[in-house]
């Protein structure tokens, strides 16, 4: 799964304001059926995705939050996934995000579940309990994306402790970086100062996050600022293969640069990670789906 710069999450019960066409300009619209709907409302939530029109919304991809499968409304939604074939309003889910994980094991249950759709969409798992934090890489093997919850992870503690919330995005944006995967900061709950939210993102992308979730569309854009890799980042990565590979020696010393082993291994990584023509990633082969 290639990266996705920019995420806006939209409560599912809002469905109607995003399906109309140039609504969402983010990587992704992820409808949630989780913490943005009142548990009260999560069967009208459903209902409300099952009888729209997606079709006009011209959206670039499409992600669905799911409530957890330890509760009757995340069996529920993964009922509704489906029976709905894994689409909403006429287009495919692309990604589901699945919360509140402790282990592997959760993303399997996720994953045989999906297996019944004839295009299982891809998974996407949070790491926002102090389980999933400990199980970070066996959970990234097992899962196409990662992505980090903040809040819940800060409710499980007394206080926010910086200190556990760094070892936590460390130990995420790691065990994604081992199996190639996207990794998704937490979305920011500022929505006026854009500043705070472009040092967030910078931050984040400085911590090896590849994207940031929005819950507004005026965050959009700052964040697909931040996180874009453009055409030139992409072809400075292809000149550094292309001119170790053209050299004889295993380390050259140049006018502006080193070209060295670790330097070239980490070129390839984020072609295979960004460039589309790029040769994949070694397959694994518990990996269902979509294309990865």
């Amino acid at each position: 799964m290639k990266p996705h710069a920019s995420l806006l999450y939209t409560p599912a019960l809002r469905i109607a304001a995003v399906a109309e066409p140039g609504k969402v300009h983010a990587d992704m619209l992820v409808l949630d059926l989780e913490d943005s709907t009142h548990p009260a409302r999560k069967a009208e939530a459903r209902a409300m995705l099952a009888a729209a029109d997606l079709t006009r919304a011209g959206l670039p991809a499409l992600g669905l939050r799911v409530n957890t499968i330890a509760t009757l409304d995340g069996l529920e939604d993964m009922k509704a996934v489906i029976e709905q074939d894994a689409m909403i309003g006429g287009v495919a889910i692309d990604a589901i995000f699945i919360p509140k994980i402790a282990g592997a094991g959760d993303v399997a249950i996720y994953r045989s579940l999906l297996a019944q759709t004839s295009k299982p969409p891809s998974v996407i798992s949070f790491i926002e309990t102090v389980d999933a934090v400990e199980n970070a890489f066996a959970i990234a093997a097992e899962s196409d994306g990662l992505c980090f919850g903040q809040a819940d992870l800060t409710a499980e503690m007394y206080t926010a402790n910086e200190s556990y919330l760094d070892h936590a995005r460390a130990r995420l944006c790691v065990a994604a970086a081992k199996y190639r995967l996207p990794a998704i900061d937490t979305n920011s709950f500022e929505l006026h100062d854009l500043a705070v939210v472009q040092a967030q993102c910078q931050a984040a992308r400085e911590a090896g996050f590849t994207g940031k979730a929005a819950i507004h569309p005026r965050q959009v854009d700052v964040i697909a600022q931040t996180f874009k890799v453009g055409p030139d980042e992409i072809a400075e990565y292809r000149r550094v293969v292309e001119d170790y590979d053209a050299t004889p020696y295993g380390f050259a010393v140049e006018k502006d640069r080193v070209l060295a082993p670790p330097f070239v291994l980490r070129a390839r990584r984020m072609l295979r990670l960004y460039a589309a023509d790029a040769e994949p990633a070694p397959h694994r082969h518990h990996r269902i789906g979509r294309t990865q």
